[in-house]
Formats: C-alpha cells, structure tokens, sequence
C-alpha cells in the first residue's frame, strides 16, 4: 500500500486582533499557524504579547526559532508578578554548538534540542513519504513531490 503525501497545506495569516484578549495568544485552539520558512518573522511574540497571557498560562513554541522573543520569555519567568506560569521551547534564535539561551537554567523552562517532531510515529511517517517521493519520481509521477530546482 502506497501513502502519498498531499499538496503542502497553506497556513492563514493570523487573525485580525490576534494580540486582543480573546485572541490567540489568550487560549489558542486548533493547528498551530506556522510560518512559512522564507518568511522567519522575528519577536512575533514580545514582551506586550507575553503580558497579555492568562495567570498559569504556559507558553509552547515548536515552531521556528525567533518567533519568540528569548529575552523577554526568560524575564517573564523570572519574574514571580507575572502571568506566565513556564515555558516548554523546542527551537531558538540560535541552535549551535555554543548555545547560550537566556533560558537556560531557568526551572520553570523545559528546554529541548529541537526533536518536538521526532516521534516514532512522526519517524515512521517521514520514511514512508520519503519512499513514495523517491518511487514517484523514479517512476515519472513528481506530482505532489516536492522537489528544489535552482
């Protein structure tokens, strides 16, 4: 049985009044809204963006690095006044040899090496798309293949 991989989905810009109380960043629900890698927005979520979360709140990003702003997460974690409860973050401004995250250390900071992603199911799925892409297009069928042509 062959899986084919379907045409890469679209992600919507963000809602009008995505900062509002009541939007997004105050109970989001439903698929992530992922940008698409050309696009790396940076400090999409800041200091203001943080502040607006609701007491207990814990902020996820499995996203792309910089989304986040480090530095203002890492202080609102410090800070006890503050409405954010912890943070669990899978990918940084700077992924390297030499980390340095302001994040670092922080107990109320799940910090991972950008493996969120890295299920056995995810796995699974990844080799079985990756198959059908090659079997396709061995075969003449790149449609719905992904393929880079510079």
């Amino acid at each position: 049985m062959s899986r084919r991989a379907g045409p890469p989905r679209t992600v919507a810009p963000p809602p009008r009044g995505a900062h509002r109380p009541g939007g997004p960043v105050h109970g989001r629900t439903g698929p992530p809204r992922t940008p698409s890698a050309h696009q790396r927005p940076r400090g999409l979520i800041g200091r203001a963006e943080l502040g607006l979360m609701r007491p207990g709140a814990v902020l996820l990003n499995t996203a792309r690095g910089g989304i986040v702003d480090e530095h203002a997460l890492a202080d609102a974690l410090r800070d006890p006044a503050h409405p954010l409860a912890a943070a669990a973050v899978d990918t940084f401004e700077h992924e390297h040899a030499a980390f340095a995250s302001p994040l670092l250390g922080l107990p109320n900071a799940l910090l991972t090496p950008h493996v969120a992603g890295m299920t056995r199911t995810a796995m699974a799925t990844a080799a079985l798309r990756c198959a059908d892409h090659i079997a396709g297009l061995l075969a003449g069928r790149p449609e719905g293949v992904p393929v880079v042509t510079a």
